[in-house]
């Protein structure tokens, strides 16, 4: 059994569903907290600068109880509860699953930064075929799917539209080189500051949005998830940009690893790749 989303009555479920769950989280969860934390209720994980909190563990376990409910025959992925239990990735197959990142941008959440969001995708074949983002902060919600294009939902502007890329180029682009080994994270970062203007944003669900949205060129990460690099994938290349990884210039599934560069249109993509190159 499985999510057919070719069936517009199956997108239209998904996309409820996940605006009201979404919603319901950070509600009941995560907004209660906003600005409240305490030091006993902030971790890390395995890196010193990678952090989770009370709530992201809180608001993973309200999502896939929830999920589980409605959709029992599709199996969840959380991050958090993927690093709890050392999941191997590789193990997954060609069938569906749900990967959910339930605050996307902790440390800008601890930091009582608006820059977070809440996102769920849906795996098929081990690509995006859906995906659901839902910013608290800034009352937008997108939802995409695999050849059916992006929407977002602006609430304070009671507004819906497509999101399509236009080719502007200003020479902005966000992300950072984390993840990538040593001598070459440096020279890329390096070769990024020298050649573009960068802003850091610290969320790759806010970064997906500011991209999708025009208000930047490129997006490129160092290292690669499935709960934050399946939201971004399939929302650029469904609002016509172009996602690859940056290696080996191949498209994006869940056993890929960083690098990873998001851009407007394939040029872009040239060049972009042609001034971080250093491998």
């Amino acid at each position: 059994m499985f999510i057919d989303i070719s069936k517009l009555e199956n997108r239209n479920c998904l996309n409820n569903f996940f605006y009201d769950l979404l919603k319901s989280v950070n509600n009941k969860i995560i907004l209660n907290h906003f600005q409240k934390l305490t030091n006993d209720e902030i971790f890390t994980k395995s890196d010193k600068d990678d952090y989770v909190t009370l709530y992201d563990k809180k608001a993973e376990e309200y999502l896939i109880r929830k999920i589980n409910q409605k959709f029992s025959y599709v199996k969840v992925i959380g991050e958090e509860s993927s690093f709890v239990k050392n999941i191997n990735l590789l193990e997954i197959d060609d069938n569906q699953y749900f990967t959910i990142d339930p605050i996307d941008g902790t440390k800008n959440y601890i930091n009582k930064n608006k820059n977070f969001c809440t996102m769920i995708s849906l795996i098929q074949k081990k690509k995006p075929i859906a995906c659901f983002i839902y910013y608290p902060l800034f009352n937008k919600y997108i939802s995409s799917f695999k050849n059916f294009g992006t929407k977002i939902y602006d609430f304070k502007k009671n507004i819906k539209s497509v999101l399509i890329l236009n080719k502007k180029f200003t020479n902005l682009g966000t992300g950072g080189t984390k993840g990538m080994p040593e001598p070459k994270r440096n020279k890329v970062l390096k070769n990024f500051n020298s050649n573009f203007k960068r802003c850091f944003i610290g969320s790759a669900g806010v970064e997906t949005l500011m991209l999708a949205s025009n208000e930047v060129d490129f997006i490129f990460h160092g290292r690669v998830t499935p709960w934050d690099h399946s939201p971004m994938d399939l929302i650029i290349r469904e609002s016509g940009g172009k996602v690859l990884m940056f290696n080996n210039k191949v498209s994006f599934n869940i056993f890929s690893k960083g690098p990873i560069l998001a851009t407007k249109t394939i040029s872009d993509w040239e060049l972009i790749y042609s001034k971080l190159n250093v491998f």
